[in-house]
C-alpha cells in the first residue's frame, strides 16, 4: 500500500479493510501487513477516514502471522506491495503507463515510467503464486485480457453506505446549486477539467465543488489547480476542500445538485455510487468502469459524456428538467444500493473460501 504515502489513501486502501472485515467477521484469522500500519491506532485513524466502525475492526491483528501456513490478499493491484495468492485488480499498473495514463506529461512523466517499468519487471516473478485474479470491473478485466490473457473474476469494491442512504435524500428543490467533484488530488484524476467545466458553467452561476485527499507529494498539483481556475477567471466558481471528514463529505453529497466524475477512464468510481446513494443525478465519462460497472451503460441510471462540452450539456439538462432530476435521483439511488460493502464481503469469502480450507 505504499502508494498511500505519496498520493493519500483511496480506494484500494478502502478495499484492504473491507477484505479484511470479511475474514475476521466469518471467524477466520485475519492480519493487516503493510509499512503504514504498525498499530490498531494506524488501522482506526484509516478506518475513520473512511467511516468504518472501529468495533468492526474486531479480530483484525496487524503483521505477519506467526504460521508459515496462510493465505494472502494483494487488495493494491500493484505488485510492488509484494506478492499474494490472490490479487485484486484495479488498473493495469504493468502496462506502461501511458497505455492508461496518457494524459501524464512533463513533470509527471518521468515518475510514471520509473512506476510502470518496476511493476513490468516484477510481475512475472510474483505472478507464480498467484492462484486468483480479481478485477474491480468488466473495464478493468478487460485490459488484462487483451494485455495478459487473464481470465480475473470481476468483484466490484466495496462502497460504504453507511450513514449516507439512512434519510430519505432531498428532493430537487433543497439542493444547492453546486455541482460537486470528489477525487484524490492527484495529476493521474485529471482534475482540470473540473476547473475548465466550471467555466462552461459560470455564466448560468452554477459553482464547482472540488473534493479530496492530498498528500504532501502533491502540493505542487494542488497549486496547478489553484492557478488554472484564476487563469481561467473561475476562481470565484471554484472551491477545492482537502482531506474532508467523512461527515462533512455526505452533507456535500446530500446538497449537491449534479455530481460530475471528470477522471476519464476511470476503473470504477466509488465516489459516484456515494453520490448516487444520496440522490444526487451522475454525469460521468463514457470509457469508463463507472459508465460500464456502475451505471450499467444505462442513461436512465446516470448520464455519459464524450467531451467536457457533453458534460456541460447534461448538466443543463438535468437542471432545467425537474422530471428528469427526479428520474436520475430514483435510478441512481438503487443501483447504488446494490454496491453495498456488505454485498463484496460475502462475494470476497466464497471466492476466496476454497484456498482456505484446501
Amino acid at each position: 500500500m505504499l502508494n498511500a504515502f505519496f498520493m493519500g489513501p483511496g480506494g484500494s486502501h478502502y478495499v484492504m479493510l473491507e477484505t479484511a472485515i470479511a475474514f475476521a467477521e466469518r471467524g477466520v484469522e485475519t492480519y493487516i501487513e503493510s509499512p503504514l500500519i504498525t498499530s490498531h491506532c494506524d488501522l482506526s485513524k484509516l478506518a475513520g477516514f473512511f467511516g468504518i466502525n472501529s468495533k468492526e475492526l474486531s479480530g483484525i491483528g496487524i503483521g505477519v502471522p506467526s504460521t508459515t501456513h496462510y493465505i494472502s490478499i494483494n487488495t493494491s493491484g500493484d505488485v510492488l506491495s509484494g506478492p499474494g495468492d490472490v490479487i485484486y485488480l484495479h488498473y493495469p499498473s504493468f502496462l506502461d503507463y501511458r497505455a492508461y495514463y496518457s494524459s501524464l506529461k512533463g513533470i509527471f512523466d518521468l515518475p510514471g515510467k520509473i512506476y510502470s517499468f518496476t511493476n513490468m519487471l516484477v510481475f512475472p516473478i510474483l505472478a507464480r503464486k498467484v492462484k486468483i485474479y480479481l478485477a474491480n470491473s468488466r473495464f478493468t478485466a478487460e485490459f488484462f485480457e487483451r494485455y495478459f490473457k487473464l481470465n480475473p473474476i470481476v468483484l466490484h469494491p466495496p462502497v460504504n453506505l453507511d450513514g449516507i442512504v439512512d434519510e430519505e435524500p432531498l428532493p430537487y428543490s433543497e439542493r444547492e446549486k453546486y455541482v460537486l467533484v470528489v477525487s484524490r488530488i492527484s495529476p493521474e484524476k485529471k482534475l482540470e477539467r473540473a476547473i475548465y467545466l466550471a467555466n462552461l458553467l459560470k455564466k448560468h452561476n452554477i459553482r464547482v465543488v472540488i473534493v479530496g485527499v492530498i498528500s504532501s507529494y502533491n502540493k505542487l498539483y494542488y497549486d496547478i489547480l489553484v492557478e488554472l481556475a484564476t487563469k481561467e477567471g473561475v476562481d470565484d466558481y471554484v472551491d477545492i476542500f482537502t482531506n474532508t471528514a467523512r461527515n462533512q463529505l455526505i452533507e456535500l453529497y446530500k446538497r449537491a445538485s449534479v455530481y460530475v466524475h471528470v477522471t476519464p477512464r476511470e476503473h470504477f468510481g466509488i465516489s459516484v455510487v456515494e453520490a448516487m446513494a444520496t440522490g444526487t443525478p451522475a454525469v460521468v465519462p463514457i470509457d469508463s468502469g463507472t459508465w460500464i460497472d456502475v451505471a450499467l451503460e444505462n442513461p436512465l441510471i446516470a448520464k455519459p459524456y464524450h467531451s467536457l462540452k457533453e458534460a456541460y450539456c447534461s448538466i443543463k439538462e438535468i437542471l432545467e428538467n425537474p422530471g428528469l432530476w427526479k428520474s436520475l435521483s430514483i435510478n441512481g439511488r438503487k443501483r447504488a444500493l446494490e454496491l453495498d460493502k456488505r454485498i463484496f464481503r460475502k462475494r470476497i469469502f466464497e471466492i476466496t473460501k476454497p484456498l482456505l480450507f484446501n
